[in-house]
């Protein structure tokens, strides 16, 4: 993405990000949502038809369409077969060209030099943008200074420590991406459609597919994937520098889904917000198909789309310290986040790369999923109960509960398979947070999470909590596996760039655990310039990151 294309996108976003559709979710309802009832026939119910109904007048296009929209190109979308039909009728006979059709979703995308060209085929108001995607190729917003890269050891981190050459056999993983390229860790498990070139001539590969593929299914020990098992189809909207549109994500989607994914990963993104991609989305929901998307990596307070669509996992980003990463996205639609700073991957001619992004987060959390399917002590598991699973063992993170840097807290494949197995006894502090005075209060609280994250419950264990030189100790309830407590306790609102030295330890009082590195979390919290609402920095935050002052 050139430099000039890069800052009118920057540029563009925070003129629009507060007049586009509010893409906040309730997480209550989750179980809901992402258990759609069975698939009968994708009419789109609850999204307004685009067939024509008059002729003659043309609104006002909007902001986003103008700055993320391709010029000379708009999609129509119908609300049953007969208009569709008719209208691809009228379409050949007019000086609109169509250069895409999906009928599954009964969308085309056409093409024109003029607005008159649509003159007696569609007003304005019947059809609307095709979005420009792209690959979050290099972070748009540099990490923090102190942020620890993971290197090799990214599934270490991940608790994946065995030979995991054999996970996720028979799992159907989907790519939407820039296509995969030659490389041994890849092997021949790699079936590839490609949407951009059709039955043309091939153009040449971007990389990002390559390297986004290999944290999948990676089997070679450099660039090594969490699910080497599984099968990948990997389906080419973008081209050689990253670009796509709204239009060929939305038929990957529809795509994927048909060919029998049973997750999809896209590591792309957009800041236009398409009905035809959201009524791709509610295809896959429908299908209960999953899909895991890159939440982004502008440092915006909301992700890109489809990341922020209801249905999808957004995914956010994090170092091996397990601290929030400056560049990812935010905002209430994170779910979970993920390794995402300097991991090590693979690139096209058996080469490899440092990767760095949300890109990269993304589908460690595919993998994750996949691993759940084959490898609890519970036989192979639908996507829908690895959802659940991931959803119950996420290491606690940040604010307590869910937050707008983490969403449900950090991935921890560890956890994740060995959700049922006995005799796991793992008591951690998970975050020391800050959260400023409110209303009438005078000081501010320190958060401490203490969390289960084994599966036996634990009790009869205490937290020390110094500030300062200040030792506060609290007696722990007893905690079931995946339970969580927060301590709380008053604390001076630190200045505008002032740091607390903070240090909270467990004392696990004879109880057994087999994880004691995270017992203690030491760390400084305060407020940080530039982020919504209340953040922190932590040193120490994290699966199995590394403890420091």
């Amino acid at each position: 993405m050139g430099a000039a294309t890069l800052l009118a996108t920057f540029l563009g976003f925070w003129l629009v990000r507060d007049i586009l559709t509010s893409v906040q979710r309730d997480k209550a309802d989750r179980d809901s949502r992402r258990r759609p009832g069975p698939f009968v026939q994708f009419d789109a119910p609850n999204l307004a038809s685009k067939a024509p109904k008059r002729h003659g007048s043309r609104r006002a296009p909007r902001l986003d369409e103008i700055l993320f929209g391709l010029p000379g190109e708009r999609i129509v979308r119908f609300e049953n077969e007969e208009d569709y039909r008719n209208f691809l009728a009228k379409l050949s006979g007019s000086k609109a060209r169509l250069l895409g059709r999906l009928d599954k979703l009964r969308a085309v995308r056409i093409g024109f030099d003029n607005l008159d060209d649509l003159d007696g085929l569609l007003d304005e108001d019947d059809s609307f943008a095709n979005f420009r995607v792209s690959i979050p190729e290099l972070p748009q917003v540099d990490a923090q200074p102190n942020a620890v890269g993971f290197g090799r050891n990214t599934l270490e981190w991940l608790g994946v420590t065995g030979n995991n050459s054999e996970w996720g056999k028979g799992v159907r993983l989907a790519m939407l991406d820039t296509g995969v390229g030659e490389h041994g860790t890849l092997g021949k498990r790699v079936r590839q459609i490609d949407l951009i070139t059709g039955d043309g001539p091939p153009i040449a590969l971007h990389g990002h597919g390559t390297a986004v593929a290999a944290l999948m299914i990676g089997d070679d020990g450099v660039s090594q994937g969490i699910i080497p098992g599984a099968n990948l189809l990997s389906i080419r909207i973008a081209d050689e520098s990253g670009g796509s549109n709204t239009f060929l994500l939305a038929e990957g989607i529809v795509r994927a889904v048909d060919e029998g994914a049973q997750i999809i990963n896209i590591s792309m993104g957009s800041y236009g917000d398409s009905p035809l991609v959201q009524d791709a989305v509610a295809y896959a929901g429908e299908k209960q198909v999953l899909i895991v998307a890159a939440a982004g990596n502008e440092g915006f307070s909301t992700p890109s789309y489809p990341a922020a669509y209801e249905g999808v996992i957004a995914v956010g980003a994090v170092d091996a310290a397990g601290q929030h990463l400056a560049f990812s996205n935010t905002g209430d639609a994170i779910d979970v986040s993920a390794p995402g700073f300097d991991i090590m991957s693979a690139w096209p001619g058996e080469e490899y790369t440092s990767f760095s992004g949300t890109s990269a987060a993304a589908p460690l959390v595919t993998g994750a999923l996949g691993a759940t399917m084959t490898e609890t002590q519970s036989g192979v598991l639908l996507p829908q109960q690895a959802l659940t699973i991931l959803e119950n063992n996420m290491n606690a993170a940040g604010a307590p509960g869910d937050d707008p840097f983490y969403g449900g807290g950090n991935l921890d494949v560890d956890r994740m398979v060995n959700t049922r197995t006995a005799g796991r006894f793992d008591l951690a502090v998970a975050s020391n947070w800050y959260k400023p005075p409110t209303g009438e209060e005078v000081v501010g609280t320190l958060q401490v999470t203490v969390q289960n994250q084994g599966t036996e419950a634990m009790a009869g264990t205490t937290v020390d909590v110094i500030i300062h030189d200040d030792i506060f100790t609290t007696t722990l309830p007893r905690l079931q596996g995946g339970a969580s407590h927060v301590v709380s306790l008053p604390i001076n609102e630190p200045a505008q760039g002032e740091l607390i030295a903070i240090r909270s330890t467990i004392n696990l009082n004879g109880n057994e655990d087999r994880d004691p590195s995270n017992n203690v979390l030491a760390g400084n919290v305060g407020l940080v310039d530039g982020s919504p609402g209340t953040t922190q920095e932590n040193s120490g935050v994290g699966n199995r990151g590394p403890e420091s002052d």
